[in-house]
């Protein structure tokens, strides 16, 4: 019982703590024990993991398992832990090996699953937004960093909010969605608009007249009355489209 107490205050810790303040900890659930290291060195597996894993950008620990250690592991002072894992796809229970090498030369390996986590940016609404509102204040948008879920369309590029309204009215903390907005024509049909036309090489801008709507990222035919020419460009701004060579 005591042990199950120690390792239950140990798990809530991490850092070094000193032993009379352990020792404080589970008198005050009525164990009365001595420990006898000075200090302990608690260390979260999630964090030694993220430690010594090249993780890729965005990707964070999300839960550790440690099968074959009851969900602790004890290490003598001058134990060195390595942490590895072969061809990781950086998903859910990814199975990590653990080596141990004593401070004696003895080597102890064991095996961990640890769940992997995409997180990307996303905007929170600091108040409300009435439907049809275009998105002009940024003040009102605090950035996080959330789990990243299949088919939820957050919207991560700040940036490109201006070319939206808002199609429904939004609350405080809502986290802004592709589905809560509607583009806008920002290239109208029969007006002057300016094509950028580019590789890697050379950039070109000239004139032309647009042929259809479009919104932020549509494809739409312009033509150049002069050259008799036509252009298919993408919308990249207000009465701007570009062709990509």
């Amino acid at each position: 019982e005591i042990v199950d107490a120690t390792y239950r205050e140990l798990s809530n810790l991490d850092g070094r703590v000193a032993n009379f303040q352990l020792q404080e900890m589970l008198s005050a659930k009525g164990h009365d024990v001595t420990i006898r290291p000075q200090s302990i060195l608690i260390q979260q597996f999630r964090t030694l993991v993220r430690n010594q894993l090249l993780l890729p950008n965005g990707v964070q620990v999300k839960s550790s398992t440690l099968s074959e250690a009851d969900g602790m592991l004890e290490l003598n002072a001058g134990d060195q832990l390595e942490i590895n894992c072969n061809s990781c796809l950086f998903g859910t229970h990814q199975p990590v090996n653990l080596t141990i090498t004593g401070f004696d030369g003895t080597i102890r390996s064991l095996t961990a699953s640890v769940d992997f986590v995409k997180m990307v940016r996303a905007y929170k609404l600091t108040g409300p937004l009435a439907a049809f509102s275009t998105i002009d204040d940024f003040s009102m948008l605090k950035e996080e960093f959330t789990e990243s879920i299949p088919h939820t369309d957050l919207i991560t590029d700040k940036a490109s909010l201006k070319f939206f309204k808002t199609n429904k009215p939004l609350k405080t903390g809502d986290l802004l969605r592709l589905s809560d907005l509607n583009a806008i024509n920002i290239v109208k049909a029969g007006l002057k608009t300016d094509v950028i036309l580019e590789n890697n090489m050379i950039r070109i801008k000239t004139q032309g007249i647009s042929r259809s709507n479009g919104t932020f990222g549509e494809t739409v035919e312009v033509y150049h009355p002069q050259k008799n020419k036509k252009y298919q460009g993408k919308v990249i701004d207000h009465n701007k489209v570009l062709v990509e060579l």
